[in-house]
């Protein structure tokens, strides 16, 4: 028997592949209910199939005062259907039970309604909790910020971002963009740079770096680095929650001394003395027409 867990550990393939994305899990619903007398409570939560597999969920009661209640779930069509008072039909169902657990297998992404009903005259507590367990089958981009510098600079410089993307997931990612941006206080964006990224394979991390120029459409302030992998959603992902990552901050300093002063003495020479030259052979020829 110990040499068998031991080959298990070293040759997983043997099995068939053994990784960190057979299951998933992800807390839907924790949480208790109170149930007015000879009524109905409800709680709802929301399931995304989108990239993902094998999807199951469980779903468990317990009435915390021992007394019975009946149990319905229903996807929305049917929800807004028992609420109107027409016939409903439920995904599962029970009827006068302290304590329940059911597991099932979602058909369709979308909201759904945990109808606890209470028949009795006096109120209830129910405790429950969702839990949904999934594969995926699709890919999952997380950005990762390295390094910004300067964390000062006027307009016309430069700020250089290094950052890395990586696919979390044993599927691979093709073709998408990652876009760095400037972000003000008011959440205006400013885009800094951009790459393309050809594909990542599974587990795959790449290290890309931007060089953008501070615009002068930027006003003086902080700004925070923001970087967001896909933003056009080119790749399903079977998380899209997980794509922006904000950075450090920079001060944009606005016009700087030297670039003022430059534009000081890029003049011609002599170009006062011209301006007043011309003022004053205007007036003269002013003066003429009125004598």
């Amino acid at each position: 028997m110990l040499a068998f867990v031991i080959l298990l550990f070293l040759s997983p393939s043997a099995f068939g592949e053994l990784t960190l994305y057979d299951t998933f899990e992800k807390e839907l619903l924790n949480d208790t209910m109170d149930v007015p007398a000879e009524n109905y409570s409800s709680k709802s939560f929301y399931i995304n199939l989108a990239g993902k597999t094998q999807n199951r969920v469980s779903v468990d009661f317990k009435v915390i005062d021992e007394k019975y209640v009946d149990i319905y779930l229903f996807d929305e069509e049917s929800y807004k259907s028992y609420i109107e008072g027409k016939s409903a039909g439920a995904i599962f169902s029970a009827r006068a039970v302290k304590d329940y657990s059911k597991v099932f297998v979602p058909e369709k992404s979308g909201n759904y309604y945990l109808v606890i009903e209470n028949r009795d005259p006096f109120k209830k507590k129910v405790a429950v909790k969702v839990l949904w367990r999934y594969g995926v089958s699709a890919p999952d981009l997380i950005p990762e910020l390295i390094s910004c510098y300067p964390s000062e600079a006027f307009w016309g410089e430069k700020v250089y971002v290094d950052f890395k993307v990586k696919n979390f997931s044993p599927v691979k990612a093709e073709r998408h963009e990652v876009v760095v941006y400037l972000e003000d206080e008011n959440g205006k964006l400013y885009e800094l740079g951009k790459v393309q990224v050809d594909q990542l394979l599974s587990e795959e991390s790449k290290t890309f770096s931007v060089a953008g120029v501070i615009s002068n459409e930027l006003s003086r302030g902080i700004y925070r680095v923001k970087i967001v992998a896909d933003p056009s959603n080119q790749v399903e992902e079977h998380n899209e929650t997980n794509n922006v990552i904000y950075g450090t901050k920079v001060f944009v300093k606005g016009a700087s001394l030297t670039s003022a002063t430059t534009s000081e003495t890029n003049r011609t020479p002599g170009f006062e003395f011209m301006m007043a030259l011309a003022s004053f052979a205007s007036l003269s020829l002013l003066l003429k027409r009125r004598s």
